[in-house]
């Protein structure tokens, strides 16, 4: 497995920013629409949480209550996320983490079906031979399966769609400059529909990721405790919900 290595004080620093970055987000939506530069700086929430998710997946002892534990942030979330977040005149929409879920979901599918390939390809006797049939038939079963959640993203209401599925699979699988390429170029190929220009500054999250680890290891002198991370988005979410009716008046 290609999992991106970063030292735990910088996952530590990553994990504050990720925080800060989507608390100044939703600051801009609900209290502050009338000032951009708060959903500029907001674009690094995404990234950085799609990065953490596949450091999460990569290091966790039990995939199952990795899941559950994410369902559950997903579940308790989603009318903080429709009062906090969405308008009246909005129609249903699944939260991010109902999101960061699918792609856990898609990036274990992923995982197991490669591990079926090889294991077939041990009884045949193909290992031994270079497990050329398993070889070929991996980028076609990823790609069937990528295609697959990406497709269910699309068709139902979820936030941010399979521009955030792709984007986990770019940290899954890529390092470095090819990791920061292929983000560019998802930024660009979203522009074409219509998405907001300012999604670009999100790449800044991928160039810290892939160009400054070191520096995310200087900073790691921030902790953040576990219980905060795993509450912060339906408690921040909660009070922005609270907050909205006044603001709105």
């Amino acid at each position: 497995m290609l999992i991106p290595k970063v030292p735990s004080t910088g996952a530590k620093t990553m994990q504050f920013l990720a925080m800060l970055t989507m608390l100044i987000d939703h600051l801009g939506i609900v209290l502050f629409p009338e000032t951009p530069w708060l959903r500029h700086i907001g674009r690094l929430a995404m990234p950085l949480y799609a990065y953490a998710l596949v450091l999460g997946y990569g290091r966790t002892r039990s995939f199952r209550r990795y899941a559950l534990r994410l369902a559950a942030i997903a579940v308790l979330s989603q009318l903080p996320y429709q009062y906090a977040l969405m308008g009246p005149d909005e129609s249903f929409e699944f939260n991010v983490v109902f999101t960061l879920l699918v792609s856990l979901a898609v990036l274990r599918l992923i995982d197991l079906s490669i591990s079926s390939t090889s294991a077939r390809g041990l009884r045949a006797g193909v290992i031994a031979h270079g497990d050329s049939l398993g070889t070929a038939w991996r980028p076609i079963t990823t790609a069937s399966i990528a295609a697959s959640g990406c497709l269910l993203l699309e068709l139902l209401p979820f936030d941010y769609g399979a521009y955030l599925l792709l984007l986990v699979l770019i940290y899954r699988f890529t390092v470095g400059q090819v990791a920061t390429a292929l983000h560019f170029f998802l930024n660009a190929l979203y522009l074409l529909p219509g998405s907001p220009p300012y999604q670009m500054y999100s790449l800044l999250a991928t160039l810290l990721i892939a160009h400054a680890p070191k520096a995310l290891d200087a900073a790691g002198r921030i902790r953040i405790p576990r219980w905060l991370w795993l509450s912060f988005y339906p408690a921040h979410l909660a009070v922005l919900a609270a907050i909205r009716p006044f603001v709105a008046v």
